[in-house]
């Protein structure tokens, strides 16, 4: 009979695997030494290689002495959690180190530009000696490509067994397309791949150079914004219109469920029209986006001191918001993003905090919980206003199918939405206190990093106390797990640790 692998043994031998994926990550950008032309590269290999091939043999050892060959124990409750805590924390911490042995940036720089990529944030303290080094601007971009899938997904598709759909669901993914979970994790990376391979292709048409077309296409789809030019997506060569509206589109495509993205691909528009994630999309659009053009038609135009055109306004405007709902971060202001109008600053923030969908790779509160918890404010209301006899089912659109929405989940919904902001609030007020900031740019430069937009004032270049880069990676990283994972993780262990049962 074999012996039984459970608890924290059971943790630690499922972090072995993903140890394994962290270092194959790591060693990945190597492949783009193949190519002569970025083969001056070659001088910061050894830090890719020695980092990453020590991660995998590290987590080839805790597999094999904590779990291999054993019967696997079910992971008890919010031990997933803690797996789950383990696996980005450890992901993070690693890959920040060929960003610190390169010489040119410290510890807590380091973290941030690793935390910064898996959240698919975009805030950036990368060097200009970097960016000039392609090894690292493709690093940053692969960061974001399983920083936006999921770590959890990616090794879902090649391993699962039985009790793989809890830890699946705990890192946000609510896209089980089909009954077979690893099937159905190899599917909606196949969508993920096909996007930035189409992505890739178009921008390239555009004029865009291929190595910038890769990485601004695995950005654009993760909903990341790392540029690979230290000046941004302006700085691209090509047709900056087309790439505008490619940008745009991989954006959204990014930023949608990736069930919804299949129903897409099938053909299925009606379903996906009805789904309540785009519907509240589309009221966001009708609501929001026209106050961004108006915020630029009304505003000077820095750079010429004149009000801006009305083309300026809606190209402005539409990717200002666009940039905003599905938290990618990029810009195309020519003056950059400090020098938007006040209205524009004030609206980003807005969409920002909504995000995108959920399963998706944007950040945010999502368009779910927002279009639920205004659902429901509308059923009590209607319940309000009618005669007591009557029964209204409280019924949602949501993946082709009618469903009904419980009480408990409009509550969660709420809960959540209140928790964001309490959380939104608190830790601008700490940037503001620790690095003397302004509480208005404190708050805008916060709310990009818990919602991983990554538009910035200029804060975060700018910062020189490390206090507040370690509350921007703490809220970047909350954002990613949305919070309540890291709650029911840490709550976990402090109740083993005083050994006390959970409840």
């Amino acid at each position: 009979m074999k012996k039984l692998a459970s608890g924290y043994r059971l943790i630690f031998g499922y972090l072995g695997i993903f140890l394994v994926v962290t270092g194959i990550i790591i060693l990945l950008p190597l492949a783009l030494l193949v190519i002569p032309a970025y083969r001056d590269d070659s001088v910061y290999a050894l830090q890719f290689l020695i980092t990453g091939g020590s991660t995998i043999l590290v987590g080839v050892a805790l597999f094999f002495i904590l779990i291999f060959n054993r019967e696997k124990a079910k992971l008890q409750k919010h031990q997933d959690s803690i797996l789950l805590v383990l696996v980005w924390m450890s992901a993070i911490l690693i890959s920040a180190v060929p960003f610190f042995t390169s010489g040119h940036m410290g510890v807590s720089e380091s973290i941030f530009e690793s935390t910064s990529g898996y959240a698919t944030v975009g805030l950036t303290r990368l060097p200009r000696e970097l960016y000039d080094s392609h090894i690292f601007t493709f690093y940053r971009a692969i960061l974001q490509f399983f920083g936006g899938v999921g770590l959890v997904l990616v090794v879902t598709s090649a391993i699962s067994d039985r009790y793989g759909l809890k830890l699946y669901v705990a890192e946000g993914h609510n896209d089980k397309l089909i009954p077979n979970l690893s099937k159905s994790a190899r599917i909606i990376i196949g969508i993920y791949i096909g996007y930035i391979l189409l992505g890739t292709i178009a921008l390239r048409i555009a004029g865009v150079e291929w190595f910038d077309a890769v990485c601004h296409s695995i950005s654009s789809v993760a909903t990341g914004g790392f540029s690979s030019k230290h000046g941004g997506m302006l700085e691209l060569s090509g047709n900056m219109m087309a790439i505008e509206i490619i940008t745009m589109v991989l954006m959204f495509l990014g930023g949608t469920n990736f069930a919804l993205n299949l129903l897409l691909i099938t053909g299925k528009l009606k379903k996906v029209g009805r789904d309540i994630e785009i519907r509240t999309f589309g009221i966001f659009v009708l609501i929001l986006l026209p106050l961004f053009v108006l915020s630029f038609a009304l505003s000077n135009n820095p750079l010429t001191g004149s009000s801006y055109t009305v083309g300026q306004s809606f190209r402005y405007g539409i990717f200002a918001f666009m940039t905003g709902m599905t938290t990618t971060g990029y810009s195309n202001l020519p003056a950059g993003i400090a020098l938007a109008p006040y209205g524009v600053i004030f609206l980003i923030i807005c969409t920002n905090v909504i995000g995108s969908g959920s399963g998706s790779t944007a950040g945010g509160v999502k368009l779910y919980r927002v279009g639920v918890a205004a659902k429901s404010y509308f059923w009590t209301l209607r319940k309000k206003i009618s005669r007591k006899r009557y029964i209204f089912p409280n019924y949602i659109w949501r993946f082709g199918e009618r469903r009904e929405v419980s009480i408990d989940e409009a509550n969660e919904s709420f809960g959540y939405i209140i928790l964001y902001i309490i959380v939104l609030f608190v830790g601008s007020f700490l940037v503001s206190l620790i690095g003397g900031y302004d509480l208005a740019s404190s708050l805008f430069e916060f709310s990009n990093a818990l919602s991983s937009t990554g538009l910035s004032n200029g804060l975060t270049a700018s910062v020189t106390n490390p206090a507040v880069l370690w509350i921007m990676t703490v809220g970047m990283f909350a954002g990613r797990l949305e919070i309540l994972v890291i709650y029911y993780g840490f709550y976990r262990i402090a109740r083993d640790i005083l050994r006390k049962e959970t409840v």
